[in-house]
């Protein structure tokens, strides 16, 4: 079943990243009002999850845990806010080979932090990423031309603080459920993206000013984003953070798919190889580990 809800979840975030690039090529919207459609997709979702299941309500008089959430949202607006001045400019394939660099910050910093307890994995898990990067790495860079473009800075930065924001969601999973998390990191993201649009005094008429055919790709990609989160959300509480990352190299695989039929944007042969190569060596290590 883990396997079925691994692969289910690298199909949902290939489609997902491929529709949100296609939804950002045809928006008008600042960058703040672009990411504040988020949290008002997951209202209706979070509250009737609420309604059916239940929170943990010690959760909202434990200000350590708030606060953390509060990091998460902060550190995943300025992750957005760089990630969206990326896509503006640049091709989903060439930025492919840097989406994993947060694997490899989720992998280093929690098996360091917790080796030997019953949340880590054997020493092959970290073995197999620092691998697995490497590889990446090898199939990625033009070592005759070596040059590292701006936007290719910017995007691992990107993607440096979303391993940052994964360790910590798995950290106040140790103690609370996923729905628990879910509901006030929705609540307190509205809230502070709503005030930052207020501050950068965008328009929120603006909303009304959209294409049609962004509105169908943004709320596409916000649907495929939820049922992807979901399932992930799941697969860290049940599987642990550090089996989760590993099993999300597959996506490569997926993402080329999904570019080539959604984006028309063709990778090259090394970057189709290297899909191959990944998503063989992360099945290998599932198998032995």
């Amino acid at each position: 079943m883990n396997i079925l809800f691994w692969l289910i979840s690298a199909l949902f975030a290939s489609l997902w990243s491929s529709h949100r690039k296609k939804a950002i090529n045809n928006s008008k919207l600042s960058n703040s009002l672009y990411i504040l459609l988020w949290p008002l997709s997951g209202l209706f979702i979070v509250w009737t999850l609420i309604y059916f299941s239940g929170i943990n309500t010690w959760i909202f008089s434990d200000y350590k845990t708030l606060w953390l959430i509060s990091i998460i949202i902060l550190i995943n607006w300025l992750a957005n806010f760089l990630e969206m001045n990326v896509l503006k400019k640049t091709k989903l394939s060439e930025i492919l080979p840097y989406t994993n660099l947060d694997k490899l910050v989720i992998v280093l910093v929690w098996f360091f932090l917790f080796f030997g307890t019953n949340n880590s994995t054997s020493v092959s898990t970290l073995i197999i990423t620092i691998f697995t990067i490497f590889i990446i790495t090898l199939f990625s860079v033009d070592f005759k031309n070596f040059k590292i473009p701006k936007t290719i800075v910017s995007y691992s930065a990107v993607m440096i603080l979303r391993g940052i924001s994964t360790l910590i969601i798995a950290y106040i999973f140790l103690v609370y459920t996923s729905l628990d998390y879910l509901s006030i990191n929705l609540f307190l993201s509205l809230l502070l993206y709503i005030i930052v649009a207020i501050i950068l005094k965008d328009s929120f008429k603006s909303f009304v000013t959209q294409s049609k055919q962004f509105y169908i790709s943004r709320w596409i990609s916000l649907i495929l984003w939820w049922a992807w989160f979901i399932i992930w959300l799941y697969i860290i509480k049940n599987s642990w953070v550090l089996i989760a990352t590993l099993i999300s190299f597959v996506w490569l695989i997926f993402n080329i798919i999904a570019m080539k039929f959604i984006l028309k944007d063709t990778p090259d042969k090394k970057q189709i190889i290297l899909a191959f190569i990944v998503t063989i060596l992360i099945w290998i290590w599932y198998y032995l580990k």
